[in-house]
């Protein structure tokens, strides 16, 4: 799945190598209840992110034609993600982070 999505949001002009099937670690972010899904069973109440490890060998991403809408992208190091993350999404997510 991780490699089907990286193809639809990045296109096919990228080299791509996700490492293992297994995640690296997950982060669990509930919204909250309100008035409108407070009593409703089947209202989303949150979201469930797993993080995998992959490595970008060659070529790069092109938006021109993907499948999910996005219009920009990013490659961030450690230090960069935690100025652009909220600082409870980043200490959620600064464990799995490599170093380099």
């Amino acid at each position: 799945a991780a490699e089907r999505i990286i193809v639809q949001a990045g296109g096919v002009n990228m080299n791509t190598w996700v490492v293992g099937n297994i995640p690296l670690g997950h982060h669990v972010h509930h919204y909250g209840i309100t008035a409108e899904n407070k009593d409703d069973p089947e209202s989303i109440k949150g979201e469930k992110f797993f993080f995998m490890k992959g490595r970008i060998m060659a070529g790069q991403a092109n938006l021109t034609d993907n499948k999910l809408g996005l219009t920009d992208f990013q490659w961030l190091a450690k230090d960069e993600i935690q100025k652009t993350l909220t600082s409870r999404d980043y200490n959620a997510v600064k464990n799995i982070l490599a170093e380099r």
